[in-house]
Order: C-alpha cells, then structure tokens, then sequence
C-alpha cells in the first residue's frame, strides 16, 4: 500500500496564529498544480465565470476549437466527465486514453511522466492530469509546453474541486464568513487540504473536524488554518456537527486507495463508524439545517435516504462543477 501523509496528535487543534504569507510561484500563472498558488482574487474571478456559464455563455473565442488533453492515471468518474463536459461546453475538444494503465505511457513500458507530458503537449492546448503519485502533476508540468491542470495527485491536492467546493458553499450559504464549517471523513485526503488553502480567504467563524479514531489529522492541514488565525475544534460524533454547523464537507472515511495505482488491487478494511454516518433521524432528531456537500463517490457516509433532503448539497455541487471546470479551462486555453 502507498505511504499516507504524516498525522498530528488528536488533540493538537490549535496552532500559532500569525500573518499569512502566501509564496508567489511562476507556475501561478502557466498551471493550475496548488490551490496554495490561487489568490483570493483569482477565485473571485473563476467564481464570476462561473456563473456567467451557468447563465448561459457557453462559447469563448480563446477556447472555441482548442484540444484538451485527459491523463488520467488514476480511476476517476466525475472529474474526468466533468472535465470533458466542460471542454464541449466550451466549444473545446477533449483527446484522451480511456485507460491509462494500458497505454504506453505507464510505469510498466517505462516512459516518464515528463517525456508524457512532453509529447501529450505537443498534440493539445492543455493538459488534465490524475495520478496516484503526489508531484505527478508538477513533474509533468517541468516538461510540458502547455498548461497543465492538476486533477488530483496522490494525497497531495486537487486544486479544482477546491474551487468546486467554495462555489457551491458560497451558493448554499450566500457567504462563508463567519460561518461554521465542519469536515466528516477521512482528514487526510487531497481534496481536504486544498479546500482549507481556500477557506483561509473566507473567514469562516470556525472549522470542525469529526474524523475517524484511526485517523488524525495532519499537521500542515491544522496549520493552515492556525496561519490564517481561524479556530479548529473536533468533535467524536457527526451528530454534534449536525446540530452545530452551517455546512459539513463530507468524504469517505478512508480514502487509503487515491494513494494507490490504477491497478492496484488494495481494498480498505475500514468501515464507517455508525456514530459517524448522518441519516434523516439525525437530521431530523436535532433539527439539523447544515447543509451537506460530498465530492463523491459516497460510501456509507450519508445514507440515501438523505438526497431528497433540504440540507442535502451533494449533487447540486455535481452540476456547479461543471461552470467551475468551465472557468478554469477558458482561462487556460484563453491564455494559450
């Protein structure tokens, strides 16, 4: 099995506050790899475009006939549709390998990722990459002469659907400031660490975890927030933060296998805590009105008998990510 990021100690929530300094890198402007290199300003802007899509735009000139290329190393459902419904959208072609791990361009031929993204460059205006291996997306973006768009590497980031994920909040709740927001599931996962390098720009009152026992939650993610001078908490039970919170970002409870190859046969042990899956009776038992948002794919984590729920966000989350992935590949293929 892949080697997972370091944990902190469960009770270490709290770190020291101090100014924020956010680093300015050349690749800011040429990839999307961090949403640690995303201003506040830029998600301002994708956010803008975004709804100017969902109004009804659907055509620019800087994208109209452009190639986007798909790389997906790594097993992927929404984001690599998304993706492709996103460059249609626009007027964009998408190319791609439907399965990776049967190309050439994979671990067992023994071509890099660099020589990859050298050549799939060559042939498109922008790249869309998934991999198990956290750097994938930087290392290919070292060669590539095009724009390369991180779709998740390993347990590092996934830029994008951080971008996804501050949308739809901003839609169900109008604003994020100085609301509570908690994350259930698995604390580890790439998309929890490049959702807080955005929330530091929205003032949330307070964050809550409510992760698994077997979990902690890593240090750089507690130090995001502790830079940015906002308030970390845990609590042991999702009920609590169905009572507490504004809106809760859910995920699996182990997300052990975006660590691991596309064909890896590794299945997790885990299960989720009953204490930790939300159903309508505890919802409706302390009158909860969080509302509920989910990257996907859901396991037990929330039942299905919650989707016709008023609090339940997930799948309007599904259809704003298409704006969103809209925005970022307009201002990638516009630039190109």
């Amino acid at each position: 099995m892949a080697a997972v990021p370091g944990n902190s100690s469960r009770k270490e929530l709290r770190t020291a506050g101090h100014n924020f300094f956010r680093p300015r890198h050349a690749s800011a402007t040429t990839h999307l790899l961090s949403a640690n290199l995303i201003d506040s300003n830029e998600v301002d802007t994708y956010c803008r475009a975004a709804e100017s899509f969902e109004a009804g735009e659907t055509r620019t000139p800087g994208s109209v006939g452009k190639t986007v290329a798909l790389l997906f190393f790594q097993a992927s459902t929404r984001t690599r549709i998304g993706f492709e419904a996103a460059a249609v959208a626009l007027g964009a072609a998408a190319i791609g390998v439907d399965d990776m791990s049967a190309s050439r361009s994979n671990a067992r031929s023994g071509e890099t990722l660099e020589d990859c993204a050298a050549v799939v460059s060559r042939f498109s205006d922008a790249i869309v990459v998934r991999h198990h291996e956290s750097g994938a997306a930087a290392r290919m973006a070292a060669k590539s002469v095009k724009p390369v768009i991180n779709a998740g590497d390993g347990w590092n980031e996934h830029p994008t659907q951080a971008l996804v994920d501050i949308f739809a909040l901003r839609r169900g709740l109008g604003t994020i400031r100085d609301k509570s927001i908690a994350f259930g599931g698995d604390p580890r996962g790439r998309t929890v660490r490049s959702l807080a390098y955005l929330l530091r720009y929205e003032a949330p009152r307070e964050i809550v975890f409510c992760p698994p026992s077997y979990y902690d939650i890593p240090r750089d993610v507690l130090a995001i927030f502790g830079e940015s001078q906002i308030r970390c908490r845990m609590v042991s039970d999702i009920t609590s933060a169905l009572a507490d919170c504004d809106a809760i970002m859910m995920a699996p409870y182990d997300m052990s296998d975006i660590g691991e190859a596309a064909d890896s046969d590794y299945i997790s042990p885990k299960t989720t805590p009953e204490s930790h899956m939300i159903t309508p009776d505890k919802i409706e038992r302390v009158g909860s009105r969080a509302l509920l948002y989910h990257p996907l794919p859901r396991h037990e984590e929330i039942h299905p008998s919650c989707d016709d729920m008023p609090n339940a966000m997930y799948f309007e989350q599904v259809r704003l990510s298409k704006f969103i992935r809209m925005a970022v590949l307009d201002r990638f293929l516009s630039a190109n």
